[in-house]
């Protein structure tokens, strides 16, 4: 129902340190989606009054009703005839309220005239009763309530706010992003806009300064602030790609979050350092677990780990040799995007991992992608990072590979290597067996 959120392990520093607080009103700037407010709402119920602060139409509209303010939404003439039947659902401030939340998913759409647009605009009517009824019914039930809310620059309520009082503050990562978000409500509906300022890093700057002015309070940020550091009452990364977030206050306990990735064994020996290949190759579709203890092994570790959607180990006679891991297709629908392939790297020989790219592009391993995807798959695609315009593992001796593109995009790349290589190939073009004959009699003798 709610846009947006704070990680779990977020919540429950919020929730510990809220605890050791005197018993005052809490003010919470930048709601957002107001889950610290329901944090600590579920925390200390009516016990407490908790005050709330945004901007956007969105977020003061959840502001206000949960303050038990009036909503003073309207629908803009120019889209009367786009919208109007959207009336019934207008009056009361809780239909008001689901309609906007809804809105956040379909307004979008209003007004294109692409037939994706119009079918998804055909469903959100035929579906609307249901659906607005639903959230309807969640916000009647909510519990979550609030002593005040401030629509406006989050500099001037904390200007206001009783200085003794206890401070949350989690501001937005990127100037504009949140007010972008929202953007098609503003455009549908007329609503009484506060006034702010853009809250830039310098405005960053100034809100540190003005919750660190106070006996109590909690701030988390993206970035990490060495002047803060005696403040750091946590860390917190849920995923592996994930953005850390730094959270500091006044005192209290401290914690650590970090992803843990589970790992599991092959039951499969790998080749042996100076063991000849067999004849016989094979693919293995690996476990998330599996995949992860074989790239850690063997991966660069500049490379960040992701989440494939089909993982196969190559073997020949019996022997792990390498490993590759497909994700469905980016940007072609009939092209599904070679994630990870690399080899066992201890072996003799030196081409190795153009084998796994060859397994990675068989007949069996089409097969497999599309029995993954429900659908046809025609090619493959990667990106390699390198600091040579070409690739030596998919630059030659692999049939049909080419390179799609070249560019050297700096810190926008993988901000190690200069180059990034677009390399791509047909699927299906020969079986296992074929890829093995041919590998032999190009590679195989290419040895340390």
């Amino acid at each position: 129902m709610f846009h947006g959120s704070i990680p779990a392990p977020l919540r429950s520093i919020i929730y510990e340190h809220a605890g050791t607080w005197p018993g005052k009103d809490i003010y919470v700037g930048c709601s957002g989606n107001f889950t610290i407010e329901r944090v600590l709402s579920s925390r200390f119920g009516a016990e407490r009054r908790i005050h709330g602060n945004d901007i956007t139409a969105y977020s003061c509209a959840l502001g206000w009703y949960l303050a038990g303010e009036p909503l003073e939404y309207t629908l803009r003439e120019e889209y009367e005839d786009s919208l109007g039947w959207l009336h019934p659902y207008l009056e009361d401030r809780t239909d008001l309220l689901a309609t906007l939340m809804l809105g956040t998913r379909f307004l979008q759409y209003v007004g294109k005239e692409a037939v994706y647009y119009r079918r998804m605009m055909d469903a959100t009517q035929d579906q609307w009763p249901r659906m607005h009824e639903k959230t309807a019914t969640k916000l009647r039930n909510l519990e979550t309530k609030l002593g005040s809310f401030f629509a406006g620059d989050v500099r001037d309520y904390l200007d206001q706010a009783p200085a003794d009082a206890p401070v949350v503050l989690f501001p937005p990562f990127y100037s504009g992003d949140y007010t972008s978000q929202f953007a098609p409500i503003d455009s549908a509906f007329a609503w009484p806009e506060p006034e702010f300022g853009e809250l830039d890093e310098t405005g960053k700057e100034r809100i540190i300064e003005q919750v660190q002015d106070r006996p109590n309070w909690v701030l988390g940020l993206h970035i990490e602030r060495p002047e803060l550091r005696d403040q750091l009452a946590g860390v917190v990364q849920t995923a592996n790609r994930g953005l850390p977030i730094y959270v500091y206050a006044a005192d209290g306990p401290r914690r650590i979050v970090r992803p843990r990735q589970p790992i599991e064994t092959i039951p499969m020996p790998k080749i042996g350092k100076d063991e000849e290949l067999g004849d016989r190759m094979s693919l293995h579709i690996l476990t998330g677990g599996q995949f992860a203890s074989v790239r850690s092994q063997f991966m660069s570790k500049t490379i960040k780990p992701g989440s494939p959607l089909i993982a196969c180990g190559v073997a020949v006679d019996g022997k792990l040799i390498g490993a590759f891991a497909y994700l469905p297709p980016k940007f072609d629908p009939n092209t599904a995007y070679l994630m990870s392939d690399f080899p066992v790297s201890w072996t003799r020989y030196r081409r190795l991992a153009k084998l796994i790219v060859m397994a990675a592009s068989t007949k069996e391993a089409q097969l497999l992608i599309q029995r993954s995807l429900s659908k046809r798959i025609t090619g493959w695609a990667t990106t390699a990072f390198t600091d040579r315009p070409n690739s030596a593992k998919y630059g030659r001796g692999i049939p049909g590979v080419k390179l799609q593109k070249r560019s050297e995009p700096g810190d926008a790349g993988d901000g190690i290597h200069r180059y990034q290589l677009q390399y791509g190939g047909p699927l299906g073009s020969y079986d296992l067996q074929e890829a093995l004959t041919l590998w032999k009699t190009k590679h195989g003798s290419d040895a340390r």
